[in-house]
């Protein structure tokens, strides 16, 4: 009898894990898993990009170069603009991020790269990895005055048992909303652009040389559905990078 899986359309399928390398250290499995290698290339390709486009700098840039300028400065721009001077020094940091979610998602359209952002796992891994080093700058910056942030201002003392309790499992709630929310739209975009693959092959393996026909009209959407989905990548990027800029101010300013 078949496994059930192989009966699921490949848009559901093609978010399965396969283990590539099965490595257990100390009883605990860290086997390289074709998500794994998708994160591997996606930095592999990020590095040589930046050390190709800059390896001649000028001052009048050429493509490649001028590219890489303007993403980078897209990105200083938007975490100044939020967080002021004070923010200038996690911007490497978080253009890295920037790079790794747009460049990573972007490739992984392509149906041989795993979409590592489309794993839950992974997109929150990546948010509380931004959420600690935002505290580790905070708690550098302000000390123990980082704590004022759950005591807002011209609150009556009697109110401060409900309100800090509240303010913190809302703040802890952070890194988890930050997360769910890029793994949502980008899984959803990701399966409606196989679905309509899916009907495609299925037309064609139902009434034969007909379906090639049959097909042509669930490609066009496909096509369609294909060109959005890379502008949500882009936007869902943005997003991720602007929320998290927004959590680094919250973390600096004084209250």
């Amino acid at each position: 009898m078949e496994p059930l899986e192989e009966h699921l359309p490949y848009a559901i399928r093609q978010f399965d894990t396969s283990i590539l390398v099965p490595l257990r250290v100390f009883g605990i499995d860290i086997s390289i898993t074709d998500v794994t290698l998708a994160k591997a290339i996606t930095a592999t390709l990020i590095v040589a990009y930046m050390l190709f486009a800059l390896r001649q700098r000028s001052l009048i840039p050429g493509r490649l170069q001028a590219s890489v300028e303007a993403l980078y400065l897209f990105v200083a721009s938007t975490v100044t603009r939020l967080t002021g001077e004070e923010g200038r020094s996690s911007i490497p940091f978080l253009f890295t991020v920037f790079c790794f979610v747009l460049f990573g998602t972007l490739l992984g359209l392509m149906p041989f790269k795993e979409t590592f952002m489309s794993h839950l796992a992974t997109a929150l891994a990546l948010s509380f990895l931004v959420f600690t080093y935002i505290h580790v700058v905070a708690f550098r910056r302000r000390g123990l005055g980082f704590f004022s942030a759950f005591l807002p201002a011209n609150v009556p003392l009697f109110v401060y048992p409900i309100l800090i309790p509240v303010e913190i499992i809302s703040y802890l709630f952070r890194p988890i909303t930050l997360g769910f929310r890029i793994f949502a739209n980008i899984f959803a975009g990701h399966v409606m652009v196989k679905l309509f693959a899916d009907f495609c092959v299925m037309l064609i393996e139902a009434i034969g040389p007909a379906g090639i026909a049959a097909s042509v009209a669930p490609l066009v959407v496909m096509t369609m559905l294909f060109g959005f989905e890379i502008g949500i990548v882009c936007i869902q990027s943005y997003i991720f990078l602007l929320i998290s800029t927004m959590y680094l101010r919250d973390a600096l300013k004084e209250h």
